[in-house]
């Protein structure tokens, strides 16, 4: 898919990439930006590679990935306000000839996405007083043309606050943006990537097989199920109804009337993955989960750590929102 709604005077043409994300608090933020990195350097063929801006940004990453892999824990959830800035590098494209200097080779440069990741815990999107945290929440979203939404399957059954939050934010936003007649349409501009968290939750990953949103691909050797591209925003949505709020069935509603149809994508996501027994070489549904307690009350990764959909919502929107991106043809959904 090519965005063909930008034309010369549009208010989004040649905007740096700028994503932010957002969800309720312990949604798997955190998690997500340290299987970051890790799903990036794993997926070598696809020559993406992660790093920071500057000295905060790059400690901070190494920090996030040295917590899941060597520690094997998970980062505190976000209590103060972070701000993270990181530049993903893509592969270099092949050298063109231009047509009218055929028998010459043009370089070109590799693609480069800028992450600028304003996090916070997510229940202050929610809170009705006013608070700095909140405003730098708010404006983060105004500003940003990405948004990452992260859904947490196990947190709305236990607490049921996904609507309150995202109806929260979504007003917010839309009350700074679509007063006036930049937007015409009534829409945001963003393009959103809606993240079901957590697939290695044997209650989330029980949901999708049963319900036969999960299907396993011949050519994997692992045999890990895994819900179809074309299928996520069903299971989305049966999530959404088995949720402890009732309320939480109309996220779709808001979604879709917030946002353009052709700028949301959902994905599946989890941070470590499911775990694979190294004798056995390949995924059990009777001992899929990879995490266990440990004595101090957290969890421990047990197995390998295996992100799954963590760099294909970054990549998508960072595609989507590179300048020129969406007026050249080049870039695909």
């Amino acid at each position: 898919m090519v965005d063909t709604d930008s034309a010369p005077g549009d208010p989004e043409r040649d905007r740096e990439p700028d994503i932010a994300m957002w969800g309720a608090s312990g949604s798997g933020k955190t998690a997500f930006l340290a299987a970051l990195s890790i799903a990036l350097n794993k997926a070598r063929d696809a020559g993406w590679r992660l790093i920071g801006e500057n000295p905060v940004s790059r400690a901070e990453l190494a920090k996030l990935r040295t917590t899941l892999l060597h520690a094997r824990t998970f980062p505190a959830p976000t209590e103060a306000l972070t701000h993270y800035n990181w530049l993903i590098i893509g592969p270099a494209e092949a050298p063109r000839r231009r047509w009218w200097w055929p028998w010459k080779t043009h370089t070109v440069k590799a693609p480069k996405i800028k992450l600028d990741f304003l996090d916070l815990r997510g229940d202050l999107y929610a809170e009705s007083e006013s608070n700095i945290d909140k405003k730098a929440l708010v404006d983060s979203l105004v500003k940003s043309r990405g948004l990452i939404y992260m859904f947490d399957p196990d947190r709305e059954g236990r607490v049921g606050d996904a609507f309150k939050h995202l109806d929260a934010a979504l007003h917010e936003v839309a009350g700074r943006m679509l007063v006036d007649d930049v937007y015409e349409d009534g829409k945001l501009p963003h393009y959103i990537a809606v993240c079901v968290t957590k697939y290695d939750d044997p209650r989330v990953l029980r949901a999708a097989m049963e319900a036969g949103y999960a299907e396993r691909d011949p050519s994997d050797e692992l045999r890990i199920p895994r819900v179809p591209e074309d299928r996520v925003r069903d299971f989305f949505r049966l999530l959404c109804r088995d949720a402890q709020d009732h309320n939480a069935e109309m996220i779709l509603d808001l979604i879709d009337a917030f946002f353009h149809k052709d700028r949301i994508r959902y994905f599946v996501t989890s941070a470590v993955g499911l775990f694979i027994d190294e004798d056995l070489g390949r995924f059990d549904p009777d001992d899929s989960l990879n995490v266990i307690d440990n004595p101090n009350g957290g969890l421990t990764i047990r197995g390998a750590v295996r992100p799954m959909n963590v760099m294909e919502p970054v990549i998508w929107l960072g595609r989507m929102l590179r300048p020129g991106a969406m007026r050249s043809g080049r870039w695909e959904a």
